[in-house]
This record gives structure tokens, sequence and C-alpha cells, in this order.
């Protein structure tokens, strides 16, 4: 289900005011990092390369290969297409652009001389993009059951959900009837099948600012660090309506729920590396990333919409606003472990490949960390044994080539990302090209990366599944000069 764009919401937690669910740790776990457009073009696999300052956030011990100071700043294009569609209805499709800058970096080098077998300490500064959320997603048809039977079902046994339930009774979709008892429109027919048809819209990145150290022993052992600050903002703005213009239901004319939700945070992580020269034409490296933990903030809101017909005419129902939620908690990710391979050929070029192993059903949410509550420690017990059972343990493979023409470089690469889902296909494909300019002192490139992954949405619990098919499309120019 989960894939490399992050499509999997549960955008409606019925009974729940928590906005975090098993789902949402790929969010923050489930990467295509970016860099410069040299890192892109030649598929990221840099890891036994180095010299190059997307790979900081890879392998640091890259860092010791480079020779000069170097700036590199690298603004980028980014275009996504989503197909979504209810099973047995017409698929739609939509679309995001997005511009940004996937990596602004600063590398200072120091060389200690001939006469030292440490030959250079060298130190980097900057952000490479780990993740990007713009995407655009739009549904609509027939299917079976409603939204509204979580809502009911919620309400009468007492659980009280200011952005769900209660939304649904003061807005008149849940009402008592003749002898006082509570009921709802879709009493006696809760799967009568009706239109319903949602758009969804999210914003944001996760950038990681990167502070790299690494040493260059006797020109053949390369070791690094990289300590990563990863900050994270996004934005998520759903609507979701079901209508019924067949009279399936009696009363029930439309209704209209709507979720936004932003989260913002900043986390802490530790990158070790190692490269080793066994020849001057053979390179391995190695890598550790320890977990990720994150401390993140949750802000978000709803609104319901309930129009329905009677024996008094017809009601627009006026729009029930939910309190604006607020909710702080912990969030760690899994360790990732690499192994990395190059061949090296001066004057004509490199092939390259890594493999990166990550255990996504380790991702484990902390909701107690500020606040003792024991529905929260519950709730938190329950979503990290969701993750657990519903995520697996995946391996990453990069390839990259470029093939050098004097000052002329041609790239390219692929990418072979293990989907984390249990049951899902073993990987998601991206195809990667790219080609630069090198000259003494200044360098300028381009990258391109076509990802394409599929997915599924689910508006609330128990709803009929939503497959979703995306493309993206990235452009990165860099820019970089050397000092």
């Amino acid at each position: 289900m989960k894939k490399i764009t992050i499509l999997t919401f549960a955008l409606f937690c019925l009974g729940r005011v928590f906005a975090q669910n098993a789902s949402d740790v790929l969010r923050y776990s489930y990467l295509q990092p970016s860099g410069s457009a040299r890192y892109v073009g030649a598929g990221g696999a840099f890891g036994a390369l180095g010299a190059e300052f997307g790979a900081i956030s890879q392998n640091p011990a890259g860092l010791a290969m480079f020779r000069s100071n170097e700036l590199t700043l690298t603004p980028s294009l980014l275009f996504a297409r989503t197909e979504a569609g209810i099973a047995g209805n017409p698929e739609y499709s939509d679309d995001r652009s997005k511009f940004g800058f996937d990596n602004i970096g600063l590398v200072f080098n120091s060389s200690l001389g001939e006469s030292s077998d440490w030959k250079a300490f060298n130190f980097g500064i900057g952000y490479n993009r780990q993740a990007d959320y713009s995407r655009s997603i739009y549904y609509e048809g027939q299917a079976a059951g409603t939204i509204m039977n979580g809502f009911y079902n919620n309400y009468v046994n007492g659980v009280s959900d200011p952005f769900g339930s209660e939304l649904a009774y003061n807005g008149n979709a849940i009402y008592p009837d003749n002898n006082d008892n509570l009921t709802y429109d879709f009493a006696g027919n809760e799967n009568a099948v009706v239109n319903r048809s949602q758009i969804i819209n999210t914003f944001g990145r996760m950038n990681e600012m990167a502070l790299a150290f690494a040493g260059n022993y006797d020109e053949r052992l390369m070791i690094g660090a990289t300590v990563g600050v990863p900050f994270v903002n996004y934005r998520i703005e759903g609507e979701y309506i079901e209508s019924d213009p067949s009279e399936a239901v009696d009363y029930f004319d439309k209704l209209t729920y709507t979720e936004y939700l932003r989260t913002s945070g900043v986390g802490v992580n530790l990158k070790m590396g190692v490269i080793y020269k066994v020849t001057q034409a053979l390179r391995l490296g190695a890598a550790f990333h320890t977990p990720t933990a994150f401390r993140m903030t949750d802000n978000f809101s709803n609104t319901f919409t309930y129009d329905y017909t009677d024996g008094n005419g017809s009601y627009l129902g006026e729009p029930q606003l939910s309190p604006d939620g607020t909710f702080d908690y912990r969030l760690r990710t899994p360790w990732r472990a690499s192994l990395s391979g190059a061949l090296v050929v001066k004057k004509i070029g490199f092939l390259s490949a890594d493999v990166e192993w990550v255990d996504y059903a380790a991702n484990r949410y902390n909701f107690t960390a500020d606040v003792a509550s024991q529905d929260n420690k519950v709730y938190e017990r329950q979503v990290n044994n969701d993750i657990s059972r519903s995520y697996r343990q995946a391996m990453n493979a990069r390839f990259g080539a470029e093939l050098v023409l004097s000052e002329f470089r041609l790239r390219g690469g692929l990418n072979l990302l293990g989907d984390p889902a249990e049951g899902a296909p073993d990987f998601n494909t991206a195809f990667t090209a790219g080609a630069g300019v090198r000259a003494k002192s200044f360098f300028l490139d381009f990258g391109y990366r076509r990802g394409k992954s599929t997915g599924a949405i689910s508006p609330y619990s128990g709803a009929p599944g939503v497959a979703t098919s995306v493309i993206t499309n990235d452009f990165l120019f860099t820019l970089g000069f050397k000092f």
C-alpha cells in the first residue's frame, strides 16, 4: 500500500481525536533522498564514491574525497500526477507542481600535506531534501456504505469525539426518533449505495540539515560522520462528500466532511560511514544510520455539513466547526545500514551500486512523553502494534553510472525501493538521467528522476478502498563553485 510518494492517508479516524495512525509513520521513514543534480542523475549511488554533497546524508565518509572548498545550490521542479478510482468506477487524474530547493551545501577542505598519514580533514554543512509531499488526489463514484455508520456508532456508545460524531449530532445527522431513541437516516440501510467523491491536497517537505566531518587516511581509508537534523513541514486539506441523487436513503441528500491537518517537527540522527580504496579503481563503502528521534506537533480541525429532506421540506445544513486541536508527540524511525561498491576508471567514468536495509516495522510512536495519560498510552500501544503487523523489512537498491567526455558528463541510474507494506509488491522503481559540465572552478549539472508507484487511500475506517497510481517527474539544476 505505501509507496514512494506517501499516499496512504487514514483521513478520518472515527472515535479518536488522534491524527496519528500506522500509515502516518511512513511519511517520515519511507524516503526518496535528493541532493544535487549529479547525485540524482546517477541514481543516488554514491555510497562508495563520495565527493558529492548529496552523499553526505548517505555515507558521510565521502566528504573526505573533496579536494577543494565547494559550494552547491540546487533548485528543482517537481511534477506529480495521481490517478485514483473506486473499484468499478472510472479513474480520475490530478496534477501538482512544486518549485523548491533540493540542496544547498558548503564544504571546507583542510589538507594536511604529504608528511602526514592523515591527508585531509573536511567539514560540510548544508541540507538535502529527504521527501516531498506535494500531491493532489481526486476521485468520485458509487459504492456501498457511509461515513455516518461510524459517527452514529461512536455517538450512541458514548465515544466523545468533537472532530467527528459530535459534529454529526450537532448537524442533525444524528437525531431522536419518535420514542426519543437516537437514530440516523441510514438506520436499517447501512450498506446503501451512494455517490461519493473526495479531493485531497497535500503540501510540504522534509529537509535534512547536515553537519558532517570526515578524514582521509593515506588516500585509502575514508571515515566520516554526519549529524542530521531533519525538519518536517506537512499539511493536508481534504474534502469528502456523499450524496444520494437516486434517493436510495430516505431523507438523506448530502453530507460534506472536511479535514485540515498541519504537522511540524524536528528530529536528530547520526550517520557514520567508511570508504576503502581496494585499488585506485575499486572502492567499497559501508554506512550505518541511527534511528531518527522526532519531536512533532499536529494542529488539526474538521467541519461537517448535512443536508436532508423531510415532510417539512429540504434543509441545507449549517457547517459545524470542530475546535482547533493540538497534539504533541514523539516518533522514532528505524535504523538503516548500507553497503556500496564502485568501479572508477579515470577519464572514462564510473559504475556504482548501493544496497540499503531498513525495518519499517520498527517505527514507534510515543504519545506520553510530555503528558502522562492512560488513554494516550492505550492508543500508543494499539498503533505501534498495527505498525508491527502492517510493515516489514525492506531493501533499497540504487545503481548509477557516469560517462566522462572531456568537460562533459552523461549520467544514468535506477532505483529499486523496497515496499514496506506486508503483502505488497517487492519494489517500486525510479529511473534517473543527467548531464553536466565540469570546469576548473565551477560546474553546472542537470538531473532528472521519474518515479512510479501505486497505493491506496481510505476516507474512513471500513470505507471502500480507492486505488491510486502516481508518476513523479523531478528536474534538478545544480550550480557549483570550487574555491
